[in-house]
């Protein structure tokens, strides 16, 4: 990929990016360790992240991603 394509696949992913709301439930006690990377919130066992992503997909991995290093 040359750089004239890495340019206009980053524009075009900035100009689809969406906003996602995800609630998800949780259980345990969250161990914050560094930034929160969106905009979250936790009221008792459920979280609600609003998330920036191209597509559903890509917020929810990005959830769980957040998620796996957040309940180590």
């Amino acid at each position: 990929m040359n750089s004239v394509e890495l340019a206009n696949n980053l524009i075009n992913r900035a100009k689809n990016l969406q906003e996602f709301t995800i609630t998800t439930k949780i259980s345990g006690k969250p161990r914050f360790k560094g930034e929160v990377p969106f905009d979250m919130t936790i009221k008792g066992n459920v979280l609600t992240a609003k998330i920036y992503a191209v597509n559903i997909d890509e917020a929810n991995d990005k959830l769980d991603n957040f998620l796996k290093n957040l309940f180590e």
